[in-house]
């Protein structure tokens, strides 16, 4: 069975890891930003901060290297309850459990 032709790109691949190793599907958990002022979605390109926490990427940062792709996160909301999700929401204050 031939694969269907698609005349636009697939978007970003998985090729290997930092340092070089192969990808083996994988995930590296990085904290976030507290009160980042733009939602996360799933396949958001991240940036690193100089603190070592994430944020989600604008057209404006197209001078920063890039981090990863976002996958999900977990969370503590404003009732004390554990989240776990694909998309994180603006303005999260706190500290955000990434295990």
């Amino acid at each position: 069975m031939a694969y269907p032709t698609v005349d636009a790109p697939y978007g970003f691949r998985p090729v290997n890891l930092l340092g070089g190793q192969v990808y083996s599907g994988s995930t590296r958990q990085i904290p976030i930003t507290s009160a980042h002022g733009t939602a996360i979605f799933f396949g958001d390109i991240v940036m690193m901060s100089a603190s070592g926490t994430i944020w989600g990427a604008t057209s404006t940062d197209a001078a920063v290297q890039v981090a990863g792709i976002f996958m999900g996160c977990s969370y503590v909301n404003s009732s004390g309850q554990r989240v776990y999700s694909q998309y994180f929401p603006a303005l999260t204050v706190g500290v955000v459990d990434t295990s």
